[in-house]
Protein backbone atom coordinates (compact mmCIF):
# COMPACT_ATOMS: atom_id res chain seq x y z
CA UNK A 1 0.00 0.00 0.00
CA UNK A 2 0.98 3.56 -0.57
CA UNK A 3 0.51 6.63 1.77
CA UNK A 4 -2.58 7.27 1.38
CA UNK A 5 -4.12 3.92 1.39
CA UNK A 6 -2.50 3.65 5.18
CA UNK A 7 -4.60 6.78 6.07
CA UNK A 8 -7.55 5.51 4.79
CA UNK A 9 -7.68 2.10 5.61
CA UNK A 10 -5.38 2.04 8.98
CA UNK A 11 -3.62 5.01 10.65
CA UNK A 12 -7.18 7.69 9.67
CA UNK A 13 -6.97 10.44 7.68
CA UNK A 14 -7.46 12.88 10.54
CA UNK A 15 -7.10 11.52 13.81
CA UNK A 16 -6.87 13.47 17.20
CA UNK A 17 -2.81 13.26 16.90
CA UNK A 18 -3.18 14.69 13.47
CA UNK A 19 -5.65 17.45 14.86
CA UNK A 20 -3.77 18.12 17.67
CA UNK A 21 -0.58 18.99 15.61
CA UNK A 22 -3.16 20.65 12.94
CA UNK A 23 -4.19 23.13 15.55
CA UNK A 24 -0.98 23.73 17.47
CA UNK A 25 1.01 24.60 14.45
CA UNK A 26 -1.84 26.80 13.20
CA UNK A 27 -1.10 29.19 15.38
CA UNK A 28 1.84 30.09 13.44
CA UNK A 29 -0.88 31.18 10.76
CA UNK A 30 -2.30 33.90 13.21
CA UNK A 31 0.63 34.94 15.24
CA UNK A 32 2.89 35.64 11.94
CA UNK A 33 0.53 37.56 9.89
CA UNK A 34 1.57 40.84 11.70
CA UNK A 35 5.14 39.90 10.41
CA UNK A 36 3.59 40.38 6.81
CA UNK A 37 1.59 43.48 7.16
CA UNK A 38 3.62 45.19 10.15
CA UNK A 39 4.47 48.81 7.92
CA UNK A 40 0.66 49.41 7.63
CA UNK A 41 1.00 50.56 11.28
CA UNK A 42 4.57 51.11 12.05
CA UNK A 43 5.05 52.99 8.98
CA UNK A 44 1.79 54.94 8.81
CA UNK A 45 1.42 58.74 9.56
CA UNK A 46 1.67 59.08 13.03
CA UNK A 47 -0.85 62.25 12.96
CA UNK A 48 -3.76 60.25 11.14
CA UNK A 49 -3.47 57.32 14.14
CA UNK A 50 -3.89 59.74 16.56
CA UNK A 51 -6.84 61.13 15.20
CA UNK A 52 -8.87 57.95 16.09
CA UNK A 53 -6.43 57.02 18.68
CA UNK A 54 -5.45 58.79 21.79
CA UNK A 55 -2.60 56.93 22.68
CA UNK A 56 -0.65 57.33 19.69
CA UNK A 57 2.41 59.49 19.87
CA UNK A 58 5.70 60.65 18.12
CA UNK A 59 6.56 57.33 19.30
CA UNK A 60 4.16 55.25 17.22
CA UNK A 61 5.98 55.14 14.14
CA UNK A 62 8.94 55.16 11.73
CA UNK A 63 8.02 57.86 9.86
CA UNK A 64 8.25 60.06 12.85
CA UNK A 65 11.93 58.88 14.46
CA UNK A 66 13.68 59.07 11.03
CA UNK A 67 11.79 61.85 10.19
CA UNK A 68 10.49 60.34 7.17
CA UNK A 69 7.83 62.67 6.44
CA UNK A 70 9.02 64.07 3.11
CA UNK A 71 9.85 60.39 2.11
CA UNK A 72 7.26 58.16 3.16
CA UNK A 73 7.63 56.03 -0.76
CA UNK A 74 10.47 54.30 1.95
CA UNK A 75 7.54 53.13 4.17
CA UNK A 76 6.65 51.60 0.88
CA UNK A 77 10.14 50.90 -0.31
CA UNK A 78 10.65 48.69 2.75
CA UNK A 79 6.85 46.44 1.88
CA UNK A 80 8.92 46.06 -1.68
CA UNK A 81 11.73 44.54 0.11
CA UNK A 82 10.06 42.08 2.32
CA UNK A 83 7.90 41.05 -0.76
CA UNK A 84 11.15 40.35 -2.25
CA UNK A 85 12.38 38.24 0.61
CA UNK A 86 9.50 36.24 0.50
CA UNK A 87 9.84 35.66 -3.18
CA UNK A 88 13.72 34.33 -2.42
CA UNK A 89 12.66 32.41 0.50
CA UNK A 90 9.71 30.54 -1.31
CA UNK A 91 12.18 29.07 -3.72
CA UNK A 92 15.01 28.13 -1.13
CA UNK A 93 12.72 26.49 1.55
CA UNK A 94 10.97 25.09 -1.28
CA UNK A 95 14.01 23.24 -2.47
CA UNK A 96 15.38 23.00 0.81
CA UNK A 97 12.85 20.87 2.02
CA UNK A 98 12.59 18.69 -0.55
CA UNK A 99 16.23 17.89 0.21
CA UNK A 100 16.33 17.95 3.94
CA UNK A 101 12.89 16.93 5.11
CA UNK A 102 10.13 18.98 6.21
CA UNK A 103 10.93 18.93 10.02
CA UNK A 104 14.11 20.15 9.61
CA UNK A 105 13.62 22.77 7.89
CA UNK A 106 10.51 24.20 9.34
CA UNK A 107 12.24 24.02 12.72
CA UNK A 108 15.49 25.84 11.34
CA UNK A 109 13.25 28.49 9.27
CA UNK A 110 11.23 29.76 12.41
CA UNK A 111 13.69 29.52 14.94
CA UNK A 112 15.29 32.27 12.97
CA UNK A 113 12.36 33.89 11.86
CA UNK A 114 11.72 34.80 15.69
CA UNK A 115 15.56 36.61 16.21
CA UNK A 116 15.03 38.20 12.86
CA UNK A 117 11.84 39.74 14.37
CA UNK A 118 12.35 40.49 17.01
CA UNK A 119 16.02 42.29 15.83
CA UNK A 120 13.63 44.88 14.03
CA UNK A 121 12.47 46.81 17.27
CA UNK A 122 15.97 47.46 17.85
CA UNK A 123 16.72 49.15 14.39
CA UNK A 124 18.88 52.29 14.30
CA UNK A 125 18.07 53.48 11.07
CA UNK A 126 15.63 53.01 8.58
CA UNK A 127 18.06 51.27 6.30
CA UNK A 128 18.37 48.38 8.85
CA UNK A 129 15.02 48.62 9.41
CA UNK A 130 14.36 47.54 5.51
CA UNK A 131 17.39 45.35 5.80
CA UNK A 132 15.60 43.24 8.67
CA UNK A 133 12.47 43.23 6.91
CA UNK A 134 14.30 41.79 3.86
CA UNK A 135 15.48 38.86 6.09
CA UNK A 136 11.70 38.55 7.82
CA UNK A 137 10.62 38.18 4.72
CA UNK A 138 12.84 35.62 3.44
CA UNK A 139 12.63 33.07 6.68
CA UNK A 140 8.59 34.08 6.49
CA UNK A 141 7.47 33.10 2.99
CA UNK A 142 9.69 29.98 3.41
CA UNK A 143 8.58 28.80 6.63
CA UNK A 144 5.06 29.63 5.25
CA UNK A 145 5.36 27.53 2.43
CA UNK A 146 6.63 24.35 4.10
CA UNK A 147 4.79 24.74 6.82
CA UNK A 148 1.48 24.75 4.54
CA UNK A 149 2.86 21.51 2.84
CA UNK A 150 3.66 19.78 6.17
CA UNK A 151 0.08 20.55 7.59
CA UNK A 152 -1.24 19.16 4.38
CA UNK A 153 1.12 16.13 3.75
CA UNK A 154 0.08 14.68 7.41
CA UNK A 155 -3.70 14.06 6.49
CA UNK A 156 -5.62 12.31 3.75
CA UNK A 157 -6.42 13.84 0.49
CA UNK A 158 -9.87 13.82 1.42
CA UNK A 159 -9.50 16.46 4.51
CA UNK A 160 -7.10 18.51 1.95
CA UNK A 161 -9.90 20.89 0.88
CA UNK A 162 -11.08 22.13 4.44
CA UNK A 163 -7.69 21.52 5.98
CA UNK A 164 -6.10 24.32 3.68
CA UNK A 165 -9.52 26.47 3.60
CA UNK A 166 -8.93 26.44 7.50
CA UNK A 167 -5.44 27.48 6.93
CA UNK A 168 -6.27 30.16 4.56
CA UNK A 169 -9.05 31.60 6.69
CA UNK A 170 -6.50 32.16 9.66
CA UNK A 171 -5.04 34.89 8.02
CA UNK A 172 -8.45 37.00 8.57
CA UNK A 173 -8.17 36.15 11.98
CA UNK A 174 -4.33 37.19 12.06
CA UNK A 175 -5.26 40.56 10.97
CA UNK A 176 -7.61 41.40 13.12
CA UNK A 177 -5.64 40.18 16.44
CA UNK A 178 -3.01 42.67 14.60
CA UNK A 179 -5.28 45.48 14.67
CA UNK A 180 -6.59 44.28 18.21
CA UNK A 181 -2.46 44.94 19.18
CA UNK A 182 -1.59 47.75 17.17
CA UNK A 183 -4.39 49.63 18.62
CA UNK A 184 -3.63 49.26 22.52
CA UNK A 185 0.59 49.03 22.05
CA UNK A 186 1.20 52.16 20.19
CA UNK A 187 4.89 52.39 20.35
CA UNK A 188 6.38 50.88 17.36
CA UNK A 189 9.37 49.38 18.98
CA UNK A 190 6.93 47.94 21.62
CA UNK A 191 4.54 46.56 19.45
CA UNK A 192 7.29 44.79 17.15
CA UNK A 193 8.49 43.55 20.38
CA UNK A 194 5.39 41.80 21.69
CA UNK A 195 4.20 40.64 18.36
CA UNK A 196 7.90 38.63 17.77
CA UNK A 197 7.91 37.46 20.96
CA UNK A 198 4.83 35.67 20.80
CA UNK A 199 6.06 33.61 18.12
CA UNK A 200 7.65 31.81 21.18
CA UNK A 201 4.34 29.93 22.35
CA UNK A 202 3.81 27.65 19.28
CA UNK A 203 7.91 27.31 18.79
CA UNK A 204 8.39 24.68 21.75
CA UNK A 205 5.96 22.14 20.20
CA UNK A 206 7.95 21.72 16.39
CA UNK A 207 10.63 19.52 18.48
CA UNK A 208 7.79 17.03 19.38
CA UNK A 209 5.80 16.82 15.51
CA UNK A 210 6.66 13.97 13.28
CA UNK A 211 9.15 14.02 10.25
CA UNK A 212 6.22 13.98 7.26
CA UNK A 213 5.77 10.27 6.15
CA UNK A 214 5.13 11.48 2.37
CA UNK A 215 8.13 13.35 2.07
CA UNK A 216 10.02 9.88 3.68
CA UNK A 217 7.93 7.71 1.03
CA UNK A 218 8.64 9.76 -1.52
CA UNK A 219 12.43 9.60 -1.16
CA UNK A 220 11.96 6.20 -0.65
CA UNK A 221 13.10 5.73 3.22
CA UNK A 222 9.90 3.02 3.49
CA UNK A 223 11.04 1.95 6.80
CA UNK A 224 11.17 5.83 8.62
CA UNK A 225 7.57 6.13 6.90
CA UNK A 226 6.06 3.20 8.36
CA UNK A 227 7.59 4.35 11.88
CA UNK A 228 5.68 7.67 11.48
CA UNK A 229 2.60 5.99 10.39
CA UNK A 230 2.53 3.77 12.57
CA UNK A 231 3.47 6.33 15.44
CA UNK A 232 0.09 8.14 14.20
CA UNK A 233 -1.88 4.96 14.09
CA UNK A 234 -0.95 4.14 17.66
CA UNK A 235 -1.86 8.00 18.84
CA UNK A 236 -4.76 8.09 17.30
CA UNK A 237 -5.99 5.21 19.21
CA UNK A 238 -5.49 1.85 16.93
CA UNK A 239 -4.93 -0.91 18.47
CA UNK A 240 -1.68 -2.72 16.78
CA UNK A 241 -1.74 -0.93 13.36
CA UNK A 242 0.07 -3.28 10.50
CA UNK A 243 1.73 -0.93 7.69
CA UNK A 244 3.96 -2.44 5.06
CA UNK A 245 4.26 0.38 2.21
CA UNK A 246 4.99 -0.53 -0.94
CA UNK A 247 6.76 1.46 -3.26
CA UNK A 248 5.40 2.68 -6.50
CA UNK A 249 7.14 3.13 -9.95
CA UNK A 250 7.85 6.59 -11.57
CA UNK A 251 7.85 7.17 -14.68
CA UNK A 252 11.12 8.62 -16.06
CA UNK A 253 9.89 10.38 -18.24
CA UNK A 254 7.64 13.03 -16.06
CA UNK A 255 10.16 14.67 -14.60
CA UNK A 256 11.99 15.64 -17.63
CA UNK A 257 10.05 18.49 -19.02
CA UNK A 258 11.08 22.23 -18.51
CA UNK A 259 9.49 25.31 -19.05
CA UNK A 260 10.42 25.38 -22.73
CA UNK A 261 8.03 22.44 -23.30
CA UNK A 262 5.48 24.15 -21.86
CA UNK A 263 5.83 27.31 -24.39
CA UNK A 264 6.03 24.47 -27.06
CA UNK A 265 2.35 23.70 -27.15
CA UNK A 266 0.00 26.01 -27.91
CA UNK A 267 -2.49 25.00 -25.59
CA UNK A 268 -0.41 25.20 -22.79
CA UNK A 269 1.59 28.35 -23.43
CA UNK A 270 -2.09 30.07 -24.16
CA UNK A 271 -2.93 28.61 -20.41
CA UNK A 272 0.46 29.47 -19.12
CA UNK A 273 0.44 33.49 -20.46
CA UNK A 274 -3.42 33.71 -19.07
CA UNK A 275 -2.69 32.21 -15.73
CA UNK A 276 0.50 34.05 -14.90
CA UNK A 277 -1.49 37.50 -15.83
CA UNK A 278 -4.31 36.72 -13.30
CA UNK A 279 -2.04 35.64 -10.95
CA UNK A 280 -0.39 38.66 -11.32
CA UNK A 281 -3.51 40.98 -11.16
CA UNK A 282 -4.73 39.05 -7.92
CA UNK A 283 -2.07 39.34 -6.17
CA UNK A 284 -1.37 43.38 -6.78
CA UNK A 285 -5.05 44.19 -6.62
CA UNK A 286 -5.13 41.96 -2.93
CA UNK A 287 -2.09 43.37 -1.26
CA UNK A 288 -2.77 46.64 -2.72
CA UNK A 289 -6.65 46.91 -1.17
CA UNK A 290 -5.10 45.78 2.45
CA UNK A 291 -2.05 47.70 2.47
CA UNK A 292 -3.92 50.97 1.36
CA UNK A 293 -7.27 50.29 3.38
CA UNK A 294 -6.53 53.49 5.30
CA UNK A 295 -8.34 55.85 1.85
CA UNK A 296 -11.40 53.65 2.34
CA UNK A 297 -12.45 55.27 5.31
CA UNK A 298 -11.35 57.68 8.25
CA UNK A 299 -10.50 54.88 10.79
CA UNK A 300 -7.72 52.96 9.71
CA UNK A 301 -8.07 50.88 12.12
CA UNK A 302 -11.27 50.16 11.63
CA UNK A 303 -10.48 49.79 7.52
CA UNK A 304 -7.57 47.48 8.14
CA UNK A 305 -9.91 44.83 10.42
CA UNK A 306 -13.10 44.87 7.99
CA UNK A 307 -10.53 44.51 5.34
CA UNK A 308 -9.54 41.36 7.06
CA UNK A 309 -13.07 40.13 8.09
CA UNK A 310 -14.12 40.50 4.37
CA UNK A 311 -12.39 37.64 3.21
CA UNK A 312 -14.06 34.87 5.79
CA UNK A 313 -17.32 35.17 3.42
CA UNK A 314 -15.06 33.78 -0.09
CA UNK A 315 -13.87 31.08 1.92
CA UNK A 316 -17.20 29.55 2.84
CA UNK A 317 -18.51 30.26 -0.48
CA UNK A 318 -15.33 28.67 -2.88
CA UNK A 319 -15.37 25.52 -0.37
CA UNK A 320 -19.61 25.34 -1.28
CA UNK A 321 -19.95 26.22 -5.20
CA UNK A 322 -15.98 25.01 -6.47
CA UNK A 323 -17.42 21.49 -7.04
CA UNK A 324 -21.25 22.45 -8.60
CA UNK A 325 -21.67 21.93 -11.84
CA UNK A 326 -23.55 24.99 -12.06
CA UNK A 327 -20.59 27.48 -10.74
CA UNK A 328 -17.39 25.54 -10.92
CA UNK A 329 -13.78 27.29 -11.63
CA UNK A 330 -14.51 29.40 -14.30
CA UNK A 331 -17.46 30.94 -13.62
CA UNK A 332 -16.67 31.60 -10.19
CA UNK A 333 -13.05 32.71 -11.08
CA UNK A 334 -14.10 34.95 -14.14
CA UNK A 335 -17.58 36.03 -11.62
CA UNK A 336 -14.94 37.50 -8.84
CA UNK A 337 -12.73 39.27 -11.21
CA UNK A 338 -15.23 41.05 -12.74
CA UNK A 339 -17.19 42.11 -9.52
CA UNK A 340 -14.21 43.21 -7.80
CA UNK A 341 -12.99 44.97 -11.11
CA UNK A 342 -16.35 47.05 -11.28
CA UNK A 343 -16.16 47.94 -7.85
CA UNK A 344 -12.68 49.64 -8.28
CA UNK A 345 -13.96 50.85 -11.35
CA UNK A 346 -16.88 52.52 -8.68
CA UNK A 347 -14.50 53.96 -6.67
CA UNK A 348 -14.07 56.40 -9.52
CA UNK A 349 -16.61 58.34 -8.27
CA UNK A 350 -15.64 59.02 -4.61
CA UNK A 351 -12.62 61.64 -4.61
CA UNK A 352 -9.64 61.20 -2.58
CA UNK A 353 -10.77 62.84 0.77
CA UNK A 354 -13.64 61.05 0.92
CA UNK A 355 -14.18 58.77 3.36
CA UNK A 356 -17.67 57.62 3.55
CA UNK A 357 -19.82 54.59 3.93
CA UNK A 358 -20.38 53.96 0.63
CA UNK A 359 -16.49 54.58 -0.15
CA UNK A 360 -15.70 51.70 2.50
CA UNK A 361 -18.37 49.38 1.15
CA UNK A 362 -17.09 49.34 -2.10
CA UNK A 363 -13.50 49.01 -2.07
CA UNK A 364 -14.17 45.96 0.67
CA UNK A 365 -16.62 44.05 -1.89
CA UNK A 366 -13.81 44.67 -4.38
CA UNK A 367 -11.19 43.29 -1.81
CA UNK A 368 -13.66 40.45 -0.33
CA UNK A 369 -13.95 39.77 -4.65
CA UNK A 370 -10.18 39.33 -5.20
CA UNK A 371 -9.81 37.36 -2.03
CA UNK A 372 -12.47 34.73 -3.68
CA UNK A 373 -9.93 34.76 -6.91
CA UNK A 374 -7.28 33.82 -5.04
CA UNK A 375 -9.21 30.89 -3.56
CA UNK A 376 -10.36 29.74 -6.84
CA UNK A 377 -7.03 30.12 -8.72
CA UNK A 378 -5.14 27.58 -6.34
CA UNK A 379 -7.58 24.78 -7.11
CA UNK A 380 -7.93 25.51 -10.71
CA UNK A 381 -4.53 26.27 -11.87
CA UNK A 382 -3.09 23.02 -11.06
CA UNK A 383 -5.92 21.52 -13.08
CA UNK A 384 -5.13 22.73 -16.53
CA UNK A 385 -1.75 21.93 -17.04
CA UNK A 386 -0.55 17.84 -17.56
CA UNK A 387 0.97 15.97 -14.66
CA UNK A 388 4.58 16.39 -16.49
CA UNK A 389 4.99 20.05 -16.53
CA UNK A 390 1.80 21.63 -14.02
CA UNK A 391 4.68 21.85 -11.65
CA UNK A 392 6.44 24.25 -14.45
CA UNK A 393 3.31 25.84 -14.93
CA UNK A 394 2.55 26.65 -11.13
CA UNK A 395 6.05 28.10 -10.32
CA UNK A 396 5.79 30.49 -13.38
CA UNK A 397 2.52 31.53 -12.29
CA UNK A 398 3.15 31.79 -8.97
CA UNK A 399 6.42 33.91 -9.42
CA UNK A 400 4.44 36.46 -11.55
CA UNK A 401 1.87 36.93 -8.09
CA UNK A 402 5.11 37.50 -6.01
CA UNK A 403 6.02 40.68 -8.53
CA UNK A 404 2.16 41.76 -8.08
CA UNK A 405 2.43 42.13 -4.42
CA UNK A 406 6.40 43.15 -4.40
CA UNK A 407 4.36 46.50 -6.79
CA UNK A 408 1.55 46.81 -4.36
CA UNK A 409 3.71 47.65 -1.63
CA UNK A 410 3.41 51.19 -3.36
CA UNK A 411 -0.17 51.11 -3.38
CA UNK A 412 -0.50 53.05 -0.71
CA UNK A 413 1.73 56.21 -2.29
CA UNK A 414 0.16 55.53 -5.57
CA UNK A 415 -3.14 56.17 -4.28
CA UNK A 416 -2.05 59.31 -2.55
CA UNK A 417 -0.27 60.87 -5.57
CA UNK A 418 -3.63 60.19 -7.74
CA UNK A 419 -6.35 58.00 -6.45
CA UNK A 420 -8.43 58.00 -10.19
CA UNK A 421 -5.10 56.33 -11.83
CA UNK A 422 -4.82 53.62 -9.36
CA UNK A 423 -8.54 52.76 -8.57
CA UNK A 424 -9.09 52.46 -12.75
CA UNK A 425 -5.92 50.53 -13.03
CA UNK A 426 -6.96 47.87 -10.56
CA UNK A 427 -10.25 47.95 -11.97
CA UNK A 428 -9.55 47.51 -15.49
CA UNK A 429 -6.70 44.89 -14.63
CA UNK A 430 -9.54 42.78 -12.93
CA UNK A 431 -12.12 42.97 -15.98
CA UNK A 432 -9.51 42.33 -18.24
CA UNK A 433 -8.27 38.91 -16.13
CA UNK A 434 -12.11 38.32 -15.90
CA UNK A 435 -12.48 38.28 -19.70
CA UNK A 436 -9.34 35.93 -20.19
CA UNK A 437 -10.76 33.61 -18.01
CA UNK A 438 -13.40 32.99 -20.23
CA UNK A 439 -10.81 31.73 -22.44
CA UNK A 440 -10.52 28.79 -20.57
CA UNK A 441 -12.11 25.71 -20.06
CA UNK A 442 -14.36 24.41 -16.67
CA UNK A 443 -12.67 21.62 -15.44
CA UNK A 444 -14.96 20.42 -12.62
CA UNK A 445 -14.92 16.82 -13.03
CA UNK A 446 -12.48 15.98 -15.39
CA UNK A 447 -9.49 14.00 -14.17
CA UNK A 448 -6.23 16.89 -14.63
CA UNK A 449 -4.01 15.48 -17.63
CA UNK A 450 -1.49 13.20 -17.50
CA UNK A 451 0.71 14.07 -20.62
CA UNK A 452 0.32 16.60 -23.90
CA UNK A 453 -1.71 14.06 -25.79
CA UNK A 454 -4.36 14.15 -22.88
CA UNK A 455 -4.09 17.69 -22.77
CA UNK A 456 -5.18 17.63 -27.05
CA UNK A 457 -7.77 15.13 -26.64
CA UNK A 458 -9.44 16.85 -23.89
CA UNK A 459 -8.76 20.22 -25.77
CA UNK A 460 -10.84 18.98 -28.98
CA UNK A 461 -14.25 19.03 -26.71
CA UNK A 462 -15.84 22.85 -27.24
CA UNK A 463 -14.87 25.18 -24.47
CA UNK A 464 -17.75 24.94 -21.48
CA UNK A 465 -16.36 28.48 -20.43
CA UNK A 466 -17.82 30.25 -23.44
CA UNK A 467 -20.20 27.46 -25.17
CA UNK A 468 -22.37 26.80 -21.50
CA UNK A 469 -22.17 22.90 -21.59
CA UNK A 470 -22.12 21.02 -18.64
CA UNK A 471 -19.58 21.07 -16.60
CA UNK A 472 -17.99 18.15 -14.27
CA UNK A 473 -16.27 17.74 -10.63
CA UNK A 474 -12.40 17.87 -9.00
CA UNK A 475 -10.46 17.98 -6.00
CA UNK A 476 -9.75 20.35 -3.37
CA UNK A 477 -9.17 23.93 -2.18
CA UNK A 478 -5.46 25.97 -2.74
CA UNK A 479 -3.90 23.44 -1.22
CA UNK A 480 -4.06 20.74 -3.74
CA UNK A 481 -1.99 23.55 -5.88
CA UNK A 482 0.38 21.81 -4.32
CA UNK A 483 -0.20 17.62 -4.06
CA UNK A 484 -3.63 17.29 -4.64
CA UNK A 485 -3.58 17.11 -8.51
CA UNK A 486 -0.28 15.01 -8.63
CA UNK A 487 -1.65 11.55 -8.67
CA UNK A 488 2.26 10.58 -8.39
CA UNK A 489 3.59 11.10 -4.83
CA UNK A 490 7.21 11.01 -5.77
CA UNK A 491 7.43 14.48 -7.28
CA UNK A 492 7.60 16.41 -4.59
CA UNK A 493 9.18 18.89 -6.68
CA UNK A 494 5.71 20.54 -6.96
CA UNK A 495 5.51 21.61 -3.02
CA UNK A 496 8.80 24.20 -4.14
CA UNK A 497 6.74 26.42 -6.25
CA UNK A 498 3.58 26.67 -4.57
CA UNK A 499 3.07 30.01 -2.93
Amino acid sequence: MDVDDCYTKVVGELGRYQLTIFCILNIFNVVLVPINLLVYFVGADPTKLAEVNFRVHNDSSIIHEWDLFDEKWISDLIQSLFYGGFLVGVITFGQLSDRYGRRKILILGLYLLFPASLITCFSTSWEMFAACRFVSGFLYGGSGLVLYVYLQELVGRSWWAITGSITNTLFSFGIAYMVLIAYFVTPWRQLVAILSVLQVIPLLSLWFIPESPRWLYSHGRLVEAEEVLVKIARKNGVQDPVIALVKKPVEKSKSNHTLIDLLRNRITLKRVIIMSFIWFVSSLVYYSLTLAAGDLGSNLYLNELLSGLVELPPQIWCLFLLNRKWAGRNRLLYSSYFISGLACLGLLGFKHTDKSVGKTILGLTGKMMISSSFNTLYVYTPELFPTSVRNVGLGTASMCARIGSILASFAKSAIEYNAIASYCVFGALGVFAGVLTLLLPETVGKKPPDSFEDLEVKHSVPNYSILNQNPSSANSLDQEMLLSCEENENENEEEDVML
